[in-house]
């Protein structure tokens, strides 16, 4: 699907050039920006006709999501990156990185620098260093200058380690001409505050939601400080933590702002030429969207799920809500460790996968396999 949208509706100019785009359905794009659907994920692309290439994050790293990464990137023409952006350290957002690092020459990498104690952290950060690559840890006030396209950056602070890894991510705004991208990773609600208490602009006309929808973030005072026309929703089809939020749809919908998914529209490219710009996406959903909507919300007023019943199976210990206790009967689980898993969790959402729990300091290869069998998520 294609949707094209006017900016200025004042000039005669303008609304004849967009009359013309319409009835070629096109627009001379100078720079495109894909949001790539890498499920449960975070991987945005952005392409200036004149050879500026960024990206920002990699989704997570599964093998089929560094797969569909990599072959987007080829098929997109990308042969090298003068730019990525690593918004923070949690593996939806950098796990798929390594793989495009190993795929494609990178000038330089810019990191929160907030620091995380998981091997998937720990393995990006080793190839960074293999592969000498510039790392860079912008603060906010900084700039990321390319040939084309200028980056703000208006969050994290000075004082990163103060913040949870969510709200230490990079949060950088582009201004290219009349349209204006604001791109936020995971920030909840105290950076969102902190970031609107500081007084820089951050009016956009796209806005990537914060944290693939979730009720934590996209509050109301940075939604009116940002008031985008246009909000994209990096999130994964049918994901067990119920993102995007009603309460957060209902408030974009509220402020009539066309909502674009990964889940339902699969992925999402807009081509600008700094005036104008269109919207294109793999399928169209937003009747299916709209019709969600107005499901889940009467669903939220009428339902609230017990904790006791999100268990998947009574036989099985499930590793995102089990207590300390619970998790310390596990085959070489002490005190400390599980208090690891249980900090893990907390900051990346819970577990995505069983899998997953070998991230956590203190799991290796060998407790998994002893109770492997006996966790569930």
């Amino acid at each position: 699907m294609i949707k094209i949208i006017r900016k200025d509706k004042l000039s005669i100019f303008v609304f004849t050039l967009v009359f013309l785009l319409i009835f070629s359905l096109n627009v001379s794009a100078d720079l495109t920006v894909h949001f790539i659907d890498v499920g449960q994920g975070d991987a945005i692309l952005l392409q200036h006709q004149e050879g500026d290439t960024v990206l920002i994050d990699g989704g997570d790293r599964f093998a089929s999501i560094e797969e569909k990464l990599i072959s987007y990137l080829t098929k997109a023409g990308v042969e090298r990156f003068d730019a990525i952006i690593a918004t923070h350290p949690h593996a939806d957002h950098i796990g798929g990185l390594p793989a495009v690092i190993e795929n494609f020459p990178v000038d330089a990498i810019y990191d929160s620098g907030r620091v995380h104690t998981s091997q998937t952290y720990e393995n990006y950060l080793m190839l960074i260093d293999e592969k000498d690559i510039p790392f860079k840890t912008p603060r906010r006030g900084d700039k990321i200058e390319l040939d084309n396209l200028t980056f703000d950056i208006v969050h994290p602070g000075e004082n990163v380690e103060e913040y949870s890894l969510n709200d230490a991510s990079i949060t950088a705004h582009l201004q290219y001409g009349q349209i204006s991208f604001i791109f936020t990773g995971d920030i909840e609600e105290s950076a969102e505050r902190e970031i609107v208490e500081t007084g820089i602009d951050i009016k956009s006309t796209v806005l990537k939601v914060a944290h693939h929808g979730s009720r934590t973030s996209t509050n109301d005072y940075f939604l009116e400080a940002v008031n985008p026309e246009v909000a994209i929703i990096q999130v994964g089809e049918n994901n067990r933590f119920s993102h995007p939020a009603p309460e957060v749809k209902n408030r974009l919908q509220e402020n009539n702002i066309d909502i674009y998914r990964n889940d339902l529209n699969g992925d999402i490219v807009i081509n600008t030429d700094g005036e104008t710009y269109t919207i294109e996406t793999a399928s169209s959903a937003q009747e299916e969207v709209e019709k969600e909507d107005l499901t889940e919300s009467k669903e939220s007023e009428e339902i609230t799920p017990d904790t006791d019943e999100i268990e998947a199976d009574n036989d099985l210990l499930n590793i995102n809500q089990a207590s300390k206790s619970q998790l310390e009967s596990l085959w070489g689980v002490g005190p400390a460790t599980a208090d690891n898993i249980i900090e893990y969790r907390e900051e990346n959402d819970g577990f995505q996968t069983i899998e997953e729990i070998k991230e956590v300091d203190g799991i290796d290869e060998n407790k998994f396999n002893r109770w492997s069998e006996q966790i569930t998520i």
